[in-house]
């Protein structure tokens, strides 16, 4: 099972170093790109240059294309949390924390495929096709995928919870033992007397 862990823990690292690039190229390229210590990130707009053109055709004002980027970059740093939290309780939590994880995945899911669902809508009414469409409907398919073979494998069960349930089977096989030892003492004591 720690095989397990660390396979889930690598797809996870990986689709939240994925997601958040992909927030911040949805985010920072429509602007420009950000200047941090020197360097211009995410300068070119090559990846949202389609959307813009596809946004353009539709007639969507500057206003309502920075609501839409907005959304997809939200959607994305959104769902980068989710599986960041949802790989931190299954590598690192017990069965209850295993548990809880993957509602975290699948909502992280969700958040991937209103993504990709708001992209294709602008891309398929703008009538374009482009790099920022296969990036998110490649993040939603990994995704589906690595989430899914997670839902297939088992959790596994705590080692202090097994050694509790096993301390109390024997608990109670030896109350029922005891308890059948003084029904029998009872019941041959009560022969004992009924005879004359």
């Amino acid at each position: 099972m720690i095989s397990s862990r660390l396979y889930y823990a690598s797809m996870m690292l990986f689709w939240v170093c994925y997601l958040s690039l992909l927030a911040m190229v949805v985010a920072y390229a429509p602007q420009g790109g950000i200047s941090v210590a020197g360097l211009t990130l995410f300068n070119d707009s090559g990846l949202v240059e389609t959307a813009l053109v596809a946004m353009n055709a539709i007639g969507l004002s500057p206003v309502s294309q920075s609501v839409v980027f907005g959304l997809l970059g939200g959607s994305s740093a959104a769902s980068a949390g989710l599986l960041l939290f949802s790989g931190l309780f299954y590598v690192f939590g017990e069965e209850r924390e295993q548990r809880e994880a993957r509602p975290l995945a699948h909502g992280a899911i969700a958040c991937t495929a209103a993504a990709a669902a708001l992209t294709t809508l602008v891309f398929l009414a703008g009538g374009q096709t482009g790099a920022l469409l296969a990036l998110e409907l490649g993040a939603l398919g990994g995704l589906f995928l690595t989430v899914m073979s997670l839902t297939q494998s088992g959790i596994e069960p705590d080692a202090v919870s097994s050694e509790e349930g096993n301390a109390l089977n024997q608990v109670i096989a030896d109350h029922a033992a005891n308890h059948a030892a003084f029904s029998a003492q009872l019941a041959s004591l009560s022969r004992h007397g009924a005879r004359p």
